[in-house]
């Protein structure tokens, strides 16, 4: 972990407590409500990202100081239909009312980050759970209005650039990830035969795996491969196929039944909707693709968080305005203490190779910097810009962006 994950936690810790005194029937009101919501709040938050139950409850003690504000400044009868404006209102006053109480290591903006991510991920939440009980449009004022103050609370120095809604929609369609998603939907059609696993049957796995590129294909008495040819006894040896096959899943484009997989209800907005429903079904599917390929957090595996922390910050700066030199990151190993140099030039190829299967799908472009396309820009900050994640992390408040772009030499 980074030096400062400590004082992070201790932030969160901090910013959750109340100033002293009487339990208000708001807070005793406020408290109740996420109490009876937490073990469904951290199994939402764990399944996002695994590991992270911990971190899930220190935003439920961030949640309570706002949403008792909340409950103390409308007349509202629960916390599953809230106003945009009051909610904002509550977050204001909650930042501002625990400032007295802060350490002094702990910056303003800091803390208000925490506050604000808390806030929006118990929003996502409800929506994602079927718990919100407002009106769509009304959790859609809500998501705005916490979106735009998340935003303001990133730490890489992303600029979002000013794209239409044509050219979005058509660099994801040039995705070779969009791509091969949109072949093996297709090839899946009405539907597909599957194991009592949930995977595909060996016959099967040659077609689906020539969707995505790749050359496989399934043989249970088989355990090599040909010069040309992956041969497999399960789809899930044959990795691209694996995570594509999981994220269409996470995002409802497909449901694994006991013995065939089948479209979800509309998969038609992935291959075929209006323009506005056909991006957002793209950006989600990279989004959640990227979280799933870059975040194989496991806590069997803890070099796994090294190798997050390391992709992570490199594509945060890679979407900054100055992205970091490839050349810069490949010399890593020259300057590592001697006892240390083979096991940094171990880890410096395990990241570039997952750096460069982002790339072969479009999702990063390697020359003699690493840039994130100007598309997925927003993308990148979205999923991997957030002060619970860095800190999971265990990643420098600035990320360490101006070094990583500085020239060699």
């Amino acid at each position: 972990m980074g030096k400062n994950s400590t004082k992070r936690r201790d932030a969160k810790g901090k910013a959750g407590k109340q100033r002293s005194g009487s339990v208000s029937l708001s807070s005793f009101r406020a408290g109740r409500a996420l109490d009876s919501l937490a073990p469904a709040f951290v199994q939402w938050f764990d399944d996002g990202m695994p590991g992270a139950a911990n971190a899930a409850l220190e935003y439920l003690k961030l949640m309570a100081p706002v949403l008792s504000r909340y409950l103390d400044g409308t007349a509202a009868a629960d916390i599953t239909s809230l106003d945009p404006s009051a909610l904002a209102e509550a977050v204001a006053q909650t930042v501002t009312d625990t400032a007295a109480g802060q350490d002094a290591e702990v910056p303003e903006s800091e803390r208000a980050a925490y506050i604000v991510d808390a806030v929006r991920s118990y929003v996502e939440f409800l929506s994602e759970t079927d718990r919100w009980t407002g009106t769509e449009e009304q959790l859609a004022k809500v998501l705005d209005v916490f979106e735009g103050l998340a935003d303001d609370g990133g730490q890489s120095g992303i600029q979002v650039p000013d794209i239409s809604r044509d050219q979005a929609l058509a660099g994801f369609a040039g995705l070779p990830l969009i791509q091969k998603a949109t072949a093996l939907l297709e090839w899946i059609g009405d539907g597909k035969p599957v194991t009592g696993t949930g995977a595909l049957r060996l016959r099967d796995i040659e077609a689906a795996a020539a969707c995505i590129g790749v050359a496989a294909t399934g043989d249970a008495n088989q355990d090599g491969s040909s010069h040309d040819t992956l041969v497999v006894r399960s789809m899930y040896e044959v990795p691209l196929l694996a995570r594509i096959w999981a994220v269409l899943q996470d995002v409802e484009l497909i449901r694994v039944k006991p013995t065939k997989v089948v479209p979800f209800e509309e998969p038609g907005h992935f291959l075929a909707g209006e323009p506005a429903q056909q991006l957002d079904d793209f950006t989600m599917f990279t989004e959640s693709f990227l979280r799933q390929a870059v975040l194989r957090l496991h806590p069997e595996q803890p070099w796994e968080t090294t190798i997050a922390a390391l992709l992570v910050s490199l594509l945060l700066a890679a979407a900054s305005p100055e992205p970091p030199l490839v050349e810069r990151f490949l010399a890593a190993p020259d300057h590592a203490p001697e006892s240390e140099r083979e096991a940094t030039a171990e880890l410096t190829t395990v990241v570039m190779n997952r750096l460069q299967e982002l790339a072969d799908l479009g999702l990063l472009t390697i020359d003699t910097h690493f840039r994130v396309p100007p598309v997925l820009i927003e993308s990148i900050a979205e999923v991997f810009d957030y002060p619970q994640l860095l800190a999971q992390l265990g990643l420098e408040e600035s990320l360490e962006a101006e070094e990583l772009a500085a020239p060699v030499g």
